[in-house]
């Protein structure tokens, strides 16, 4: 997972930085730092995320990908 899927993955969520970062439980600067490349994804955010996307959720995202 990069920093573009990890964005995307909170646009097709419709949540800010702040809200996504409650929701993985890490601050709203570490979600902006990751999506801005300055910060790596770590396994422990990565296995949250892993976690709490639903098929439906990855059909939203795959869908928002394919319109752009």
């Amino acid at each position: 997972m990069d920093a573009s899927i990890f964005k995307n993955c909170r646009l097709a969520k419709r949540m800010s930085q702040s809200a996504f970062g409650s929701y993985l439980g890490i601050s709203e600067s570490t979600v902006a730092a990751i999506e801005n490349k300055r910060r790596n994804i770590s396994d422990a955010v990565r296995y949250r995320l892993e976690e709490k996307i639903s098929v439906d959720d990855e059909l939203i995202f795959f869908r928002l990908y394919k319109s752009k």
